[in-house]
């Protein structure tokens, strides 16, 4: 008897699985897995084209087929074109792909004579940079015989220069008197020495002497228009002062009346 359950079990442990299993079965089961190893394979290849194809671009773009060649820089009247070079961050020789408008756009307007800036670059190799300078309007004592140019929004943009000298000192910086000295004309800004504000009433100082009483900061270009009428058209020796308080009715005194 006890024989017998042990020949039961023998021939248990060595049953086949696969017996008796459907051969459309089986055979779907190994297409199964044949497919998904296929799918893999090709999961794979696609990988390793795509990061070889990275690397091969990554290495292009540093080599000298893919440098910056040329700068070009646009739009310079008081900068040097050195300057804004050096200010945009680029170099001849650097990666062209690291070049990053955006980025170079913001280092230059970081320079207080850069009011605007655009950056582009193409696929041979030139950035191109344009600029817009701001305009000095006049300059400030910065104490210790040191002058600051501003321009018309009050920004300072640095210590005087040679080509300065004809600017006149703001006395008294404000949004009226900013204005003021960005609207005079040629001709009147050549007399001007100091465009002064005080308690909100505006005043020009003229070369070799006289003032010019403004009022309230309105109406500016009808009196300055009205200013440059005047000094067209009136004998200004000995002037003392033209009000241009109301500009339909500019008003001149001379040197006996003021005196």
């Amino acid at each position: 008897m006890n024989v017998s359950i042990l020949e039961r079990r023998g021939s248990r442990g060595t049953h086949d699985p696969a017996a008796g299993v459907d051969p459309r079965i089986a055979a779907r089961r190994a297409s199964v897995r044949d497919e998904r190893r296929r799918r893999w394979q090709r999961g794979a290849i696609v990988v390793l084209a795509i990061a070889a194809a990275g690397a091969s671009l990554w290495f292009l773009s540093r080599t000298a087929l893919f440098d910056v060649d040329q700068i070009r820089v646009t739009g310079t009247s008081r900068l040097q074109i050195d300057e804004v070079i050096a200010a945009s961050g680029v170099a001849v020789g650097d990666p062209l792909i690291g070049v990053d408008a955006g980025s170079v756009t913001r280092r230059l307007q970081q320079q207080p004579w850069i009011r605007s800036a655009s950056v582009g670059r193409d696929i041979n190799g030139v950035v191109s940079i344009a600029i817009v300078e701001r305009v000095a309007v006049g300059w400030v004592d910065a104490g210790e015989g040191n002058r600051i140019v501003v321009d018309a929004t009050g920004v300072e943009l640095g210590p005087t220069g040679p080509v300065d000298a004809s600017l006149p000192q703001m006395i008294g910086v404000g949004k009226g008197s900013l204005e003021l000295a960005s609207i005079l004309p040629p001709g009147v800004r050549s007399r001007t020495v100091a465009v002064e504000a005080v308690d909100d009433l505006l005043r020009l100082h003229l070369r070799p002497q006289g003032t010019v009483e403004f009022g309230p900061a309105a109406d500016l270009p009808a009196k300055v228009a009205a200013l440059v009428t005047v000094m067209g058209q009136v004998d200004q020796r000995d002037l003392c002062t033209i009000r241009v308080i109301t500009p339909a009715t500019p008003v001149v005194t001379r040197t006996p009346i003021c005196g």
